[in-house]
């Protein structure tokens, strides 16, 4: 009788209840449940009475411990609300009733509106509830729902040592040290790592901030797999962005890639210009590639005041160029526009361009696009506590390569990724308009758009370049293949074959137990990093660049769809490009019903 529904709940005398608490919990559903307040008139161990707070009712309770000395029971209830209104601002609710009657609500989405909140509570219980409570509320569920933020440090060095238990030859370290004064150590940094098999060629990393009560940066390690899908290789959260945090994480990550067997030094790392990370890699892997991604190396140009849509036209122009010719021409023309703006780039030390790019890599990407990809998915966990960050990610990691590892058991030998496949099916329809020549010995001159290319299948290369960049044959390659009645697969490079995506996926991560089940380690108890609180509410969004666009507005660069220049638009273009009117949708077959030529006057086609 004591567990009733809120909406429902009815009091009447020697109604029993396990316990006092039990019944002051019912006691206060009630009086929200009906609209008034209460006023204590005695309230101890053994006894509580309570009359309505409005003086001129007469509704009066009474309740009092039972012979068990546990369990209470009304013993008496009395009077009727007659005389008062309801209290849409009631006493008796407390941050704590509202905390328990929106948890769901709350569980459902942790970045619900206040006003959100506000109107359910209207809606829902007929309470008009102060904006100031609200907040603590959703701050008091997000907290029930993932734990607190400081003993959320605490089960971190156990989970390090189940993740070691449940994923054999996974890399896990949390580092804590302790300060003077202090009996229990305090957090460091972690490191985490699920890679089982690390062949990719390119490492893109990045770091991101935390916006929860401690604060931190975020720092990954991501690859890119045959298919084109990110595969995360570690990550680790460390307390600034600076050179010795850089520096620890990639001495990790040359330790996990010695802990698997794989003692190589050469690998390709792409990142931005942050702070420190050019020291960190050069210290821990001497022999590695940098590229830096054009995107912030272009941001980095607009700060320094080069700008413009021919900049930015000639900068991508040069950035995505396969070759030396087409990257020399646009640097000319960057040179002819702002001779300071091409001294600046060429003060660049990092690869940039693609040409520039190592052909055994088999990867032309010159962004961290797919490391801001990972980012973005690891946004709303972002301002959650410590474990309950690290056990979302681990999740999110989890599903992706359990589902790659179950399509890589299907693939047959030989076949292309699926990634691969399209690209080798978008080329193949573009070659229909190249002619090829045979020279003899291998070797043949390809024409398109009035420039000839030449081609040799031995060393599998192409006068543009993109192949032997890519790895996957160009159209002016795939002309050649197709008039030698040769099979294209066999062009491709293998890292985009079955058997090598069955090697980047050849294991999954395990599943692992509730904290509640884990073992005691005999670990110590660490506690959180000493931080320094700023004033204010914290900041979720990340800060902009003063030249970066806005979120939600339309980039200065504005690219126009009929003659492809910088600048304006289609309805503004005065190139005299290609009209996409209703007459022209009409000739090329186009629907022209009545409705779709509304305020227009419908053209007059011949049939």
């Amino acid at each position: 009788m004591t567990h009733q529904p809120y909406g429902s709940i009815k009091l009447e005398p020697w109604l029993i209840f396990p316990d006092k608490s039990t019944f002051l919990d019912v006691l206060r559903s009630f009086c929200i449940q009906e609209g008034f307040g209460l006023s204590v008139e005695r309230a101890d161990s053994k006894r509580y009475t309570a009359v309505c707070a409005i003086e001129t009712c007469d509704w009066r309770i009474h309740a009092s411990k039972m012979f068990d000395s546990v369990s209470w029971a009304i013993k008496g209830i009395s009077g009727c609300h007659k005389t008062c209104g309801r209290l849409e601002e009631n006493p008796v609710v407390t941050s704590e009733w509202l905390c328990k009657n929106m948890m769901s609500l709350i569980e459902a989405n942790t970045e619900i509106p206040v006003e959100t909140l506000r109107r359910y509570a209207q809606e829902t219980f007929q309470l008009r509830v102060k904006k100031r409570l609200l907040y603590k509320v959703r701050s008091m569920a997000v907290e029930k729902i993932h734990g607190g933020w400081a003993e959320a440090y605490e089960l971190l060095p156990r989970y390090a040592e189940m993740i070691k238990q449940t994923n054999p030859g996974s890399y896990a370290l949390i580092s804590w040290g302790a300060t003077s004064g202090d009996v229990n150590p305090k957090f460091r940094a972690c490191f985490f790592s699920f890679a089982a098999q690390v062949k990719g060629p390119i490492i893109g990393i990045d770091g991101a901030h935390l916006r929860g009560f401690y604060k931190g940066i975020l720092l990954t390690a991501v690859g890119i797999g045959g298919n084109n899908e990110i595969f995360v290789l570690a990550y680790g959260i460390v307390d600034t962005e600076s050179c010795d945090s850089w520096t620890h994480f990639m001495r990790c990550l040359r330790r996990m890639f010695e802990q698997e067997g794989c003692n190589k030094d050469d690998w390709t790392f792409i990142s931005d210009r942050m702070k420190g990370v050019d020291l960190a890699v050069r210290d821990t892997f001497p022999r590695a590639t940098r590229r830096v991604c054009c995107q912030h190396l272009y941001m980095n140009c607009k700060n320094n005041g080069f700008s413009g849509s021919a900049f930015f036209k000639l900068f991508w122009i040069a950035a995505n160029a396969h070759n030396e010719y087409v990257y020399g021409k646009a640097l000319e023309k960057i040179t002819a526009h702002d001779p300071n703006a091409a001294a600046y780039l060429d003060t660049c030390q990092e690869q940039w361009s693609r040409h520039m790019f190592d052909p055994a890599v088999c990867c032309d990407h010159n962004t961290t696009n797919f490391v801001e990809s990972f980012n973005a998915c690891t946004k709303p966990y972002r301002d959650m506590p410590v474990f309950s960050l690290l056990e979302a990610i681990r999740k999110w990691c989890m599903e992706r390569v359990g589902a790659r590892f179950d399509m890589a058991i299907d693939m047959e030998d030989g076949q292309l990724t699926e990634y691969a496949k399209k690209e080798v099916d978008e080329r193949t329809g573009e070659s229909r308009f190249c002619y090829a020549t045979a020279c003899g010995g291998g070797e043949f001159e390809v024409r398109d758009a009035h420039v000839n290319f030449p081609i040799r299948l031995s060393t599998r290369s192409c006068g543009c370049g993109k192949w032997q960049i890519s790895g996957i044959p160009c159209k002016h390659a795939l002309r050649v293949i197709y008039d030698q009645r040769l099979n294209p697969i066999d062009f491709v490079s293998p890292f985009f074959k079955s058997a090598a995506y069955k090697l980047t996926y050849a294991d999954h991560i395990h599943p692992m137990s509730d904290p509640t089940q884990w073992p005691n380690f005999s670990l110590p108890t660490i506690q959180p990093p000493v931080i320094k609180r700023q004033a204010g509410r914290p900041a979720k969004k990340r800060k902009r660049g003063p030249n970066e666009p806005r979120k939600g507005k339309r980039n200065s660069n504005v690219k126009c769809g009929k003659c492809r220049e910088f600048g304006h638009n289609s309805r503004t273009c005065k190139n005299g490009g290609p009209s996409t009117g209703p007459s022209t949708s009409a000739a090329a077959g186009a629907s022209t019903s009545q409705g779709g030529s509304r305020g227009r006057k419908r053209a007059n086609t011949a049939t």
